[in-house]
């Protein structure tokens, strides 16, 4: 039994089903008997009942008689009472009263065996009063009925008999038919519900399931946020975070999938160059082969720092060369920088100038954070207007524990759009589709 779906039906039913059965015996056992069910006698009883139940032997009608005789003998001192007090008119409004409660007729003898209550008595119940005196018995049974006698002593020493009819069917000859009808009925409901529950828990975990396989076989939009409906659960959370893994496997193939596209385009420009410098070196002599020469030379350069630039970012990113990190100084970097920057804006009509440096010593490679100021640097005297002045200011900031470099460059260009500024440290990335060697570099170097 492999299925979730399966596992969370059965157990939720058969559990359901053991609550119901045992809520059936519970009723068979405690409510065997319509007597029973009168709120007043119910308290009284259901104590004996459970003791009854507990004992393993002897007739099943005298213990009967024994647990309802309890409560009988209550009810008849209460009417010995009233009628030593009251007399016989609220004696009899005291037994109408208690038979259209429990539907039981109630007969009251004094000592001499005469009939307290005035209406007719059955053979049966005269010879229980009799032989009770006589005898003490304290039942007959007759037909469909029990009668219990009961002996009674007033208030004033007198003694009484009091004798009721009470049904004789046992609990377990009782036809169950309905209780068993509704048994099936919960059983059915309860099967709905744990249906409805174990689909309503697995749908969800087989539509994450068949998005994982979609997401295997290469669909990269697929995504589970919209088929999960509006559940607020822990499924509808590994459904979010389905997407965001998704999403980011997304991206990391296109990515890689750009990463490729821009590399072949970066090695196809200078293989083309180099490719038509070799033709010209062929058919010419002299002077022209040697600047075809030169030419090929220069492009060969590019091609290596590319490809070192490439190496080096392979190691980095797969963590298979560890970069050896030692105090670098910013200011002294700073102004290296910036005297070659301005040396390159002059052809521009532009200058670069530090407004304002600190001595600041941070952890680092002096080569790479070199290539990144360097390429800022670059991009702002390449795109600021020209005679216009291009700004370096840097300060030292304290955040937590460590000490932060903060580096800003002002140009007059135009700036990079607000939706491309989280792709500038992505490998190959330059705004704009200029690929000419005029307006951008390689986008290796941030």
């Amino acid at each position: 039994m492999r299925s979730l779906f399966v596992k969370i039906f059965l157990w939720f039913w058969v559990a359901m089903a053991l609550i119901s059965f045992a809520s059936f015996l519970s009723a068979v056992a405690t409510e065997s008997h319509p007597f029973f069910d009168m709120p007043w006698l119910r308290l009284l009883i259901r104590p004996h009942i459970e003791g009854h139940l507990k004992m393993q032997s002897g007739s099943f009608t005298g213990h009967w008689i024994s647990v309802v005789g309890n409560s009988l003998r209550l009810a008849g001192q209460t009417a010995v009472e009233i009628y030593e007090r009251d007399g016989k008119t609220a004696l009899l409004d005291y037994f109408n009263e208690l038979e259209r409660a429990v539907r039981i007729r109630f007969f009251l003898f004094d000592e001499q065996n005469e009939q307290l209550t005035r209406w007719p008595i059955p053979e049966e119940v005269g010879e229980l009063s009799l032989r009770h005196r006589r005898d003490g018995l304290d039942y007959e049974r007759s037909g469909e009925s029990i009668f219990t006698a009961q002996q009674l002593i007033g208030p004033g020493g007198k003694q009484y008999t009091l004798i009721a009819g009470l049904p004789a069917r046992h609990f377990l000859t009782r036809d169950y038919s309905f209780l068993a009808m509704n048994l099936i009925i919960i059983l059915i409901t309860a099967g709905g519900v744990c249906y409805w529950l174990a689909r309503y828990i697995c749908m969800p975990i087989s539509k994450l399931g068949a998005a994982a396989r979609r997401l295997a076989d290469g669909d990269l939009k697929v995504r589970v946020g919209s088929v999960l409906g509006r559940r607020r659960d822990e499924i509808t959370e590994l459904g979010r975070d389905f997407d965001l893994m998704a999403e980011r496997i997304e991206s990391l193939i296109g990515s890689q999938k750009r990463l490729l596209r821009d590399i072949s385009h970066e090695f196809r420009s200078p293989l083309t160059r180099l490719t038509l410098a070799l033709e010209i070196a062929r058919r010419r002599e002299g002077q022209d082969a040697i600047n075809a020469l030169e030419r090929i030379e220069l492009e060969a350069q590019r091609l290596n720092a590319l490809i070192g630039k490439l190496l080096m970012l392979a190691r980095l990113e797969s963590g298979a060369e560890e970069v050896d990190s030692a105090p670098v100084n910013m200011h002294e970097l700073i102004e290296e920088l910036v005297t070659d920057a301005d040396f390159e804006a002059r052809g521009r009509n532009c200058n670069v100038r530090v407004v304002l440096t600190e001595n600041c010593f941070v952890p680092g490679t002096r080569e790479l954070l070199r290539s990144a100021v360097e390429n800022v640097l670059r991009n702002a005297v390449r795109h600021t207007a020209e005679n216009t002045e291009v700004m370096v200011t840097l300060s030292c900031r304290m955040e937590g524990n460590s000490l932060r470099a903060v580096i800003e460059v002002r140009d007059k260009g135009p700036g990079v759009p607000e939706e491309s500024l989280a792709d500038l440290f992505c490998p190959f990335y330059r705004v704009g589709d200029a690929r000419d060697r005029k307006q951008g570099g390689t986008g290796l170097g941030l």
